[in-house]
């Protein structure tokens, strides 16, 4: 594979080196732009994360490979790495598929494809050192979902096929792994795939001494030790199109904020949630105001039920990413792709607005000129900086202009 990299001569920079765009009000590109390769579809930036003084980034590639997927196309990220403030972004490739990149003070980690393995990044050898491999029989093929760590140690979510010639839902083999002093140990719970998609968690985040977990279809679960399910994510009530029956329970986003949990649902479906651990349930935190064309005849056979329905929210439309700084909680998506911060407990100057959200747009559309393709994926807050990874690079914020930023924005949604 081969990678290339360009600088955008429009965008400002954020060096180390003290340039004039530091200066620059409120938003800012940052000095890392992908560049797409003919031979694959791309997607965008995807995540973000923040390791001991680095930033790694990983795109959103998709190729159709007769290794990793035979006559489907599967997904080959790429991933980058910097040191903060610092403009030169390294390619960290590796001789093996890698399908999922994980990052915290404990250091980088990757999770193949097919060969179900444990990767952490040595960034002084700049190399892929292997950490744990699943046994398998050479008929089969696994995956690593999600990679996590509780109380310091590694945790990995592996799943696949024990024979590749017979792929489907209900032959689904699931692999739980834990690092331990000893070695790794399963931790698998007690699933029948004959009955169940199983749990494959994607991320996990730690509070009060649990790990809670997410998975695309099977919602929020707790680990001390052993695995329990929390109450499914709710659809609100004006989400009339979703069917009576439907169990998808989707999360696309997790995190810990003034020791409490919060999460994101299925992009444009659901609130963003807060949950209440004594009453096992999942409340909304956002505002949401619902209208209908009730000039539409429920009883004529050639009527959309959904023409004329449409929804306000005062976050994104479609929400991807949370983040929290310690002191804000922050969501971002797309429509628009600029994030919100939570008012409910933001404090002064503002007091405590319920269910309140106000979009950081701090000279966005100035700087960034309101790209149509603009779609925020994943941010993380560090340090003094709010970093997003957007489908078309790294953007950032100091948070010394958010109060500035916010300060003529809208709390509320408005019908217009």
């Amino acid at each position: 594979m081969a990678f290339f990299f360009v600088s955008c001569t429009e965008r400002t920079s954020s060096g180390p080196d003290n340039r004039e765009d530091e200066r620059i009000y409120g938003w800012r590109w940052d000095d890392f732009k992908p560049v797409p390769d003919a031979s694959r579809m791309y997607g965008g930036l995807r995540k973000l994360f923040h390791v001991n003084g680095w930033i790694v980034l990983r795109d959103d590639y998709y190729s159709s490979n007769e290794y990793t997927s035979p006559g489907y196309i599967t997904i080959t990220p790429r991933v980058f790495a910097s040191k903060i403030g610092s403009t030169q972004w390294d390619t960290l490739t590796s001789s093996e598929w890698i399908r999922y990149i994980y990052g915290d003070s404990t250091g980088l980690y990757a999770g193949t494809q097919l060969s179900g393995k444990l990767l952490k990044y040595d960034f002084d050898r700049k190399s892929w050192v292997d950490l744990y491999a699943l046994e398998f029989d050479s008929k089969g093929a696994f995956d690593v979902y999600g990679i996590t760590t509780y109380r310091g140690k590694l945790m990995a979510c592996i799943a696949g096929f024990a024979d590749t010639a017979n792929r489907r839902d209900d032959n689904i083999v699931l692999f739980m792994k834990m690092q331990t002093d000893t070695g790794w140990v399963d931790i698998t719970y007690d699933y029948d795939s004959s009955k169940e998609y199983p749990f494959q968690f994607h991320k996990g985040v730690e509070l009060n001494g649990k790990l809670y977990a997410i998975s695309g279809a099977r919602g929020v679960w707790q680990f001390d030790g052993s695995w329990k399910r929390l109450a499914r994510i709710p659809y609100p009530d004006w989400a009339t199109w979703v069917p009576a029956n439907d169990t998808n329970d989707t999360a696309m986003d997790i995190v810990v904020h003034k020791g409490k949990l919060y999460a994101i649902g299925e992009k444009f479906s659901t609130h963003v949630l807060e949950y209440d651990e004594s009453l096992d349930r999942w409340n909304p935190i956002d505002s949401v105001i619902a209208t209908y064309d009730e000039t539409i005849d429920p009883d004529d056979p050639m009527a959309d039920p959904n023409r004329g329905h449409r929804t306000y929210h005062n976050t994104p439309f479609k929400r991807y990413a949370l983040a929290s700084d310690g002191k804000h909680l922050f969501v971002a998506g797309e429509d628009p792709s600029i994030p919100a911060v939570y008012m409910g407990d933001y404090g002064a100057p503002y007091g405590i607005e319920e269910k309140g959200w106000k979009f950081v747009k701090g000279n966005f559309c100035d700087n960034l000129k309101c790209m149509s393709t603009a779609a925020t994926y994943d941010m993380e807050a560090i340090g003094d900086t709010l970093y997003l990874a957007n489908w078309n690079g790294v953007l950032k914020f100091p948070l010394a202009d958010l109060d500035s930023a916010i300060a003529k924005e809208e709390s509320f949604p408005r019908v217009k």
